[in-house]
């Protein structure tokens, strides 16, 4: 899976726009954050809700990781050279979902 392939994707999904967030490539719905390549062009910074953010990580820790920039952010980094379409669409669609939504931080 490529970036490219990534943004393939997100468009297909209302509201959606390729831009950019934090210096990189980005997907957004609406202004809101939902998908961005990481700096290291390997990876993928996904925002999740908090159950599907701690399933997946889990669940598929060969594909989802979390770096301490991101402890305690609804966002996980994806390896793009494991994750395949049907995850990537999963993904993309739980984003999708989350990004009009405010909370970002873990709940207390």
């Amino acid at each position: 899976m490529t970036f490219e392939d990534v943004v393939k994707i997100g468009l297909e999904f209302a509201d959606v726009v390729d831009t950019m967030a934090w210096g990189t490539p980005a997907l957004k719905r609406k202004k809101a954050f939902m998908i961005r390549l990481k700096e290291d062009g390997e990876s993928i910074v996904v925002r999740l809700d908090w159950p599907n953010h701690d399933r997946l990580l889990a669940s598929r820790p060969d594909v989802f990781f979390k770096t301490d920039h991101y402890a305690g952010y609804n966002a996980l980094l994806a390896r793009l050279d494991i994750l395949d379409e049907t995850l990537a669409r999963e993904v993309i669609e739980l984003s999708w979902i989350e990004a009009p939504n405010k909370q970002v931080t873990r709940p207390t």
